[in-house]
């Protein structure tokens, strides 16, 4: 006898997960709501109250939270129970390494590989983060960030490379809290973004080698000092 299609469900950050399988939903729900900041980085998690929020029972909620804590996003303590996951300097520094090394390969291609349309697609990212600073918070500033890179970075041709990319990011994004996102970041950012962009648009391969680097450096130094103000509020 055939097998009924499962039905797919979107969450609101794109992605997609099986209607028929609980665990999976449960997955999906809970990670969407680590995009939304309804749990936050260093959150204790009662998977009863959890269960209740996202309307699934909670042997398909601890289930989907091992999946998580198999991934990163979650930590179990034993005899407390579930937290959200912080971000270590540790852990971050790995990933920001990883992020050059990605990011600076693919630059060479995207130059070549760039259409105009696909030009105007990146310029209108660009416009959004600007008209954004004032209005837009920082966890959804930092994803309008992720997707300017990971635009480029699909110029390159190499799925694999811009799947790594897409989990750095939500490493990077989802276990940073977002009040650690300063004011004068999301200027800043918009500043190197515009570098890079310029020297994208001229389809000059060293300048924009050059400004992705400076922007990675930099990124990479506000987020660590960040990580350090962070720990030393936590220590007084």
């Amino acid at each position: 006898m055939a097998r009924k299609a499962q039905k797919k469900g979107t969450t609101e950050n794109g992605t997609s997960y099986k209607r028929g399988s609980a665990i999976d939903e449960a997955h999906q729900k809970i990670k969407e709501m680590l995009y939304q900041n309804e749990l936050t980085p260093g959150q204790r998690i009662i998977c009863l109250d959890l269960g209740r929020r996202i309307g699934i029972s909670i042997t398909p909620v601890v289930q989907a939270l091992n999946r998580l804590e198999a991934s990163g996003f979650v930590s179990y303590v034993p005899n407390t129970g579930y937290y959200v996951s912080e971000i270590s300097e540790e852990e971050a520094a790995e990933l920001f390494e990883a992020r050059k090394a990605l990011e600076l390969q693919v630059l060479p291609k995207a130059v070549k590989n760039i259409t105009e349309e696909q030009l105007s697609a990146i310029q209108k990212n660009f416009s959004q983060q600007g008209h954004g600073l004032q209005e837009l918070s920082g966890r959804k500033l930092a994803f309008l960030d992720a997707r300017f890179h990971l635009a480029i970075s699909a110029l390159g041709g190499n799925e694999f490379i811009n799947k790594l990319l897409k989990d750095i990011f939500e490493k990077l994004y989802l276990k940073y809290r977002s009040e650690n996102i300063s004011q004068t970041d999301p200027q800043r950012v918009l500043d190197e973004h515009r570098e890079v962009f310029e020297a994208l648009r001229q389809k000059d391969v060293d300048r924009v080698i050059s400004a992705m680097r400076h922007h990675l450096d930099s990124s990479e130094q506000r987020f660590m000092d960040r990580l350090q103000t962070q720990k030393e509020v936590v220590m007084f």
